[in-house]
């Protein structure tokens, strides 16, 4: 038994180890290095949230919600943008296939790595909440865990899509395109009942629509019935569940 525990923790702090490493590559350097980019990803959220403030006072809480998804959502799928460059131009992948470490650990070390990327922008958003006082003690674990299912939904896609595309010119309009469809079209700036009904419909079937629900719910925006946050909770979840397994077993791993 003692045995079987070591080897699990040695297993552990490998991948523990895998990971860091992977983060110091691709997260903690590049932003030592290239500031700038840190202001860039921080700049498309914060423009809108800018003109949502000059146009309607009242609706800026809720574009302040949309601007974390935006990067929560950005911070997964910019992961497309890496993983291909790894593969196709380093032939980095190559050599973490050659490794001991596994897919999901080379997930999670890109995505994470991303995140931390973000997370100054993150912190920010998070303040100017606290500032408008709509962020408090009690809001924190239910506006955490919708952005961390966002976050394992939206980087879930981006990976598997990533190990499908060999030209990372595509990966940029690509790339767009998804932070578009799932932060910028579903009511995540605005509130739901501004759609007409069948567009409240259609928007039920996106994560970020639930993620930005929960969310405003936790800060006190809107008031949810135990039916819909119930029905919410289950679609986020039901989500990240489906796009985890699909990026775990339909990514292509090894080239062939």
């Amino acid at each position: 038994m003692y045995s079987s525990g070591g080897c699990l923790l040695m297993e552990l702090m490998k991948n523990v180890r895998a990971i860091f490493a992977l983060v110091m590559l691709n997260g903690i350097k590049p932003v030592i290095r290239s500031p700038l980019w840190l202001i860039v990803m921080l700049a498309y959220p914060l423009i809108l949230v800018f003109f949502i403030q000059i146009f309607a006072e009242y609706a800026v809480s809720e574009a302040l919600v949309g601007g974390l998804i935006s990067l929560v959502v950005m911070s997964g799928v910019a992961l497309q943008a890496d993983v291909v460059w790894y593969r196709v131009e380093l032939k980095f992948q190559d050599m973490a296939v050659a490794s001991p470490i596994s897919p999901t650990v080379y997930m999670m070390g890109i995505a994470i790595s991303e995140l931390v990327y973000s997370s100054p922008a993150i912190a920010l958003f998070l303040a100017l909440m606290a500032l408008r006082n709509i962020l408090n003690i009690s809001s924190i674990p239910m506006l955490a865990f919708s952005m961390l299912l966002c976050w394992l939904s939206a980087l879930s896609l981006g990976f598997y899509l990533s190990t499908r595309i060999s030209d990372i010119r595509h990966v940029w309009a690509l790339e767009g395109l998804i932070s578009i469809m799932l932060s910028m079209l579903p009511p995540t700036y605005y509130p739901i009942s501004l759609l007409p009904e069948w567009a409240q419909a259609v928007s039920m079937l996106v994560p970020t629509t639930h993620a930005a629900l929960l969310a405003k719910e936790a800060i006190g925006i809107i008031s949810l019935t135990e039916h819909q946050r119930l029905m919410s909770l289950t679609i986020l979840l039901l989500w990240t569940v489906i796009l985890l397994m699909l990026a775990r077993r339909k990514s292509v791993w090894r080239e062939p």
